[in-house]
C-alpha cells in the first residue's frame, strides 16, 4: 500500500486522503472531483461572504480545456489542473503578508473544505503528496 505523505496533520494512501485535526475527516480519492487552492487571508478565515478568496478552479478549468487535446486523460491531465490551480492561488497568496492555505474538493455532492493550514511547506507536502495519489490513483482506474 503506497503512503505518499504521512504527518502530524494528514496521512494520505492510495485509497484515503485523511486529515487528522482539528477535526478528523477522510476523503476517498475516488470521489475527489475539481480540488483546488484557495488563499484566505488570516484575519478574514471564516467570514463567510466577505472572505477575499482567490477560487483557481476557472482558470484551471479553462488550463485543462485548452490543453485536453495535449494531455489526453488520467495523471496527466489530473496533475496539470492541479499544478495550473495551485499558479494561480499561489498568485493570489503572493499579494497578503499572512494567509491560509486551503485545498477545497467537490466530495459527495457538495464543495469541501478538504485540508487548511498556515504553514506553507507542510501546506506543500500535503498537496504534493495528494497530487502523487490522485495520479496513482487515475492510472490504476
Amino acid at each position: 500500500m503506497p503512503v505518499y505523505y504521512r504527518g502530524p496533520c494528514a496521512h494520505i494512501d492510495h485509497r484515503y486522503f485523511e486529515v487528522r485535526g482539528p477535526e478528523p475527516r477522510r476523503f476517498a480519492l475516488r470521489g475527489l472531483r475539481g480540488v483546488h487552492i484557495v488563499c484566505v487571508p488570516s484575519g478574514r478565515a471564516g467570514s463567510g461572504g466577505a472572505t477575499t478568496r482567490l477560487y483557481a478552479t476557472g482558470t484551471a478549468g479553462v488550463a485543462a480545456a485548452t490543453a485536453w487535446p495535449v494531455l489526453g486523460t488520467g495523471a496527466t491531465s489530473v496533475a496539470a489542473t492541479i499544478a495550473a490551480a495551485f499558479l494561480v492561488g499561489t498568485r493570489g497568496c503572493w499579494r497578503t503578508r499572512t494567509h491560509s492555505y486551503e485545498l477545497h474538493a467537490f466530495y459527495r455532492g457538495s464543495w469541501r473544505l478538504l485540508f487548511a493550514t498556515t504553514d506553507e511547506r507542510m501546506f506543500e507536502q500535503v498537496r504534493r503528496g495528494l497530487v502523487r495519489a490522485m495520479e496513482y490513483h487515475a492510472d490504476t482506474n
